[in-house]
């Protein structure tokens, strides 16, 4: 494990994610692990998405925050919080009209919807540096490292 910039690695990873299209989500409850794929709003690497507060992903958040997410080559331990309606979101209503503005105003407003923030507690890296590597960012401790 070599030690490696956390700024840089932070800053590419934050580049990474400002053009993802889709990720993938797995959470876990009860024995029970699903995934779906999502389309993410990400402000540097704290990743958001709209969702409905009936689903399937919100039950499992509430009884299990960690999740995983896999976003191009990377894979993202994180932490979720269910945020509140998007409506009454300003940080969420502004990233989701910069990402989709001929999407703003196309579907109409519901009660149970809610913004679910992901807040990464570890992003590897997949790479390929004279063989395979992991550029691994530890948020929490301000700290980055390569695996090979």
């Amino acid at each position: 494990m070599e030690s490696i910039d956390y700024a840089a690695l932070y800053n590419e990873i934050a580049e990474l994610l400002k053009t993802a299209e889709t990720v993938v989500l797995a959470t876990s409850a009860d024995g029970k692990v699903t995934a779906r794929t999502l389309n993410p709003l990400c402000d540097r690497t704290t990743i958001y998405f709209g969702t409905n507060r009936t689903s399937t992903k919100c039950a499992q958040i509430i009884k299990n925050p960690q999740v995983a997410l896999v976003v191009e080559g990377m894979q993202i331990e994180a932490r979720a919080e269910l945020c509140g309606n998007p409506a009454d979101d300003p940080e969420y209503s502004a990233l989701y009209a910069a990402k989709y503005p001929e999407l703003v105003g196309v579907y109409p407003p519901n009660e149970d919807d809610v913004v679910v923030k992901c807040v990464p507690t570890k992003i590897a890296l997949f790479k390929y540096i004279d063989g395979a590597a992991w550029d691994v960012l530890l948020p929490d401790e301000k700290r980055a490292y390569r695996e090979t």
